[in-house]
């Protein structure tokens, strides 16, 4: 499983994330994977995690 700090830097830069609704106390979307509409909690149901956390690894 992947760490809560990847989690947010992998949804920060990737082009498929969408936010389930989720919203922090001051209004904004307090992006990670946790809260995209492609997590089932477990993994990326559009196959996107592992693609985005290499490119970040490179980076």
């Amino acid at each position: 499983m992947a760490s809560r700090e990847q989690l947010k830097a992998v949804a920060a830069s990737c082009m498929k994330y969408q936010a389930e609704g989720f919203v922090s106390s001051a209004g904004a979307v307090d992006k990670s994977c946790e809260n995209c509409v492609n997590f089932d909690g477990y993994k990326c149901t559009v196959n996107a995690f592992d693609k985005v956390l290499s490119g970040l690894d490179q980076g």
